[in-house]
């Protein structure tokens, strides 16, 4: 960040009347009227590397006794004793205009402004409680001097630097650690002074010898993006002091992490010290590594704590990304799929599907697959592109000629393993409501992945899902045949049961004996039946609940099939209207192919078989062979789902 340059000039010089009686050079021409410019520190006060407005320096001018000569600072008898300087969110102006003399002057200015008793030893407190509005900025005590300038040399320039010291604490997840950074945790930083004497004349900071010590309630910055990952920031002004020997230094509390640091410090005038708190889990107890780190405080760029904005991709794609920029598609709520409907650019939320809980530290981002659902494989990039990662957003744009299709986006960590992937389903059409009868609910009018609703249509069929997984699989790309539709990307497929941390790590792996009974919750719904962190619904949907008093058989009036079109026509609630269901058929649990691809076809429910572990309830059809409404399947069957509206 650069430094920024604020030019403040006197009241007499904006046209403004002040009260300027006690000069002796009333009369005086306006080019004989002192003007500064205020030059910030690179990492000041504010996030934006500027003052804001209401905010008042304090400036004091000495003269010169003779070319060489500088006049001692004073409380009074200088040529400006303690002038205000205030901001308007614009520009600065001084309450009364203030002259040069005949010779040179040194000019001394602070932040913030204050009655001053003392030039010397004035006395200055830090806040205790830096969460409370502009107790923080009030702790931090500016300084500049200017030595020897004279009205030829033009406007006074003043280079603003700190002169307290600055505590920034980094909470981050590790690549072990489940749930969400703890937002709500309070800070605090114990056995410090916070009472000291600060000098106008020099710009000294001195720990007042006879002040007690404190506890200071660091303020909270929320999440913010580093190279190495999120994190969690506070931060906090402190007095300059050496802490001789180890005493209770800095307190995390949060509902779900407290830690007490005890540590031996030196506390150095403009040094910014950063304690970064990685949270990992054990079996037992949340575990902390905990390491400090030192930065020059008047350069080194953001004053936010944040570092800067911090790629999270390894690569720096994210250089001159405006997320401002980008339809946030988490908005409303976050989830492991997202609609795109037109071109673009777009972002969402980097979280665990249907939760606030963070991925972990993201080091890159990248396009997993993109398929039309067709047997024409896309060229990369032809549904989406320009992924990255910025600001606990992921972002990615489509080409300016949209495609139909579906895509799956990841994030990786340092070790190139994927921390969570989302799927993008880009369909212009999007879906349409259907209203079942008997009151069992609003559905979608296509399965999930479908881009399509027309019967016969091949963009109708959707996409497959192993029970309990969040990400889609490959369906067919014909109405009859087991060829799997066309991709990009590199598709495994293994056996052997394995668990949910393995299914987030293998978007990609279809694994035959998966027994989605291992999943927490089951995945797709809580014990109340809620939406759980795996449903590969979007926002507002989930997966419907199964079984002899689930959807399907509640819903179930009539039912018609068409084997011209592959697939089965359901009457709706109006008694007319009818939903479109395509026979896509499954993939194997044993062997992960495709099977009865024309004649058959699923819809999984969200609820398991307790009479069977291993299998799950589902809609079962037939083109000519009916409708089972509450039939089972083993879990790593590959079968439609189709959204109910929560």
């Amino acid at each position: 960040m650069k430094a920024k340059y604020l030019y403040i000039v006197s009241a007499l010089a904006l046209g403004l009347v002040g009260c300027s009686q006690e000069y002796e050079n009333v009369e005086a021409p306006l080019s004989s009227t002192m003007m500064f410019n205020i030059v910030s520190p690179n990492a000041t006060r504010v996030a934006d590397g500027a003052f804001e407005a209401d905010d008042k320096l304090g400036i004091y001018v000495t003269d010169y006794a003779d070319e060489t000569t500088p006049a001692p600072l004073q409380i009074s008898g200088n040529r400006a004793n303690n002038e205000v300087m205030a901001f308007d969110g614009a520009a600065w102006a001084t309450e009364r205009p203030i002259y040069w003399g005949e010779g040179k002057s040194d000019v001394y200015a602070y932040y913030p402004y204050m009655d001053v008793v003392d030039v010397d030893e004035q006395p200055f407190s830090v806040a205790l409680d830096q969460t409370a509005e502009g107790a923080y900025e009030n702790s931090d005590f500016l300084w500049a001097k200017a030595e020897g300038v004279a009205q030829t040399d033009g406007a006074v320039s003043l280079q603003m630097q700190h002169s307290m010291s600055r505590l920034v604490v980094k909470i981050m997840a590790g690549e072990e650690y489940v749930g969400s950074l703890p937002a709500d945790a309070t800070v605090h930083l114990h056995s410090t002074v916070t009472d000291a004497r600060v000098s106008l004349a020099n710009g000294s900071v001195v720990k007042y010898a006879y002040g007690g010590t404190h506890s200071i309630k660091m303020r909270n910055l929320g999440l913010r993006t580093f190279a190495d990952g999120e994190a969690v920031v506070y931060e906090a002004i402190v007095v300059p002091q050496m802490l001789e020997t180890s005493v209770p230094l800095l307190e995390i509390n949060s509902k779900s992490v407290s830690y007490l640091l005890e540590d031996m410090f030196n506390f150095k005038p403009g040094v910014s010290y950063t304690y970064t708190a990685v949270l990992n889990t054990s079996t037992t107890a949340i575990r902390i590594d905990i390491g400090c780190t030192t930065d020059d405080w008047n350069n080194m760029g953001s004053g936010d704590g944040s570092g800067g904005d911090g790629d999270g991709t390894g690569d720096g794609e994210d250089e001159g990304i405006d997320l401002s920029l980008y339809t946030d598609l988490s908005a409303e709520g976050t989830a492991n799929c997202y609609l795109v409907k037109a071109a673009g650019k777009y972002k969402f939320k980097a979280v665990k599907g249907n939760s606030d809980a963070t991925v972990g530290n993201v080091k890159k981002t990248e396009v997993l697959w993109e398929s039309f659902g067709t047997d024409v494989a896309p060229n990369v990039g032809d549904l989406v592109t320009g992924v990255g990662y910025k600001n606990g957003y992921v972002y990615f744009s489509t080409p300016e000629v949209f495609g139909n299709g579906n895509a799956s986006i990841a994030v990786r960590n340092s070790k190139d393993v994927i921390l969570w992937s989302w799927h993008i389903w880009c369909s212009e059409e999007g879906w349409n409501d259907h209203i079942y009868a008997n009151n069992a609910g609003t559905m979608m009018d296509r399965n999930l992945g479908a881009t399509s609703a027309t019967p016969g249509d091949i963009g109708a069929f959707g996409l497959l899902y192993q029970w309990g997984r969040k990400d889609p699989f490959m369906g067919t790309c014909a109405k009859s045949g087991t060829t799997l539709a066309a991709s990009t990307g590199s598709w495994k497929t293994v056996s052997g049961e394995k668990t949910i941390d393995w299914a987030e790590e293998n978007p990609m792996t279809f694994a035959t004996g998966w027994y989605g009974g291992s999943v927490p919750g089951n995945g797709w719904h809580t014990s109340e039946s809620a939406k759980g962190l795996y449903d590969p619904c979007p926002v507002g949907y989930r997966v419907p609940d199964g079984g002899e008093n689930g959807f399907w058989a509640t819903a179930n009036v009539k039912a018609t099939g068409d084997s011209s079109n592959r697939g089965m026509y359901w009457t709706l609630a109006d008694g007319e209207t009818t939903a479109w269901y395509p026979a896509v058929g499954y993939r194997s649990e044993v062997s992960g192919s495709l099977s009865n691809v024309g004649v058959y076809g699923f819809c999984w429910s969200a609820s398991p078989n307790p009479s069977r572990p291993i299998d799950a309830y589902k809609l079962e059809f037939g083109c000519s062979s009916g409708v089972s409404p509450a039939s089972y399947f083993p879990h790593g069957s590959g079968g439609s789902v189709r959204c109910i509206k929560e």
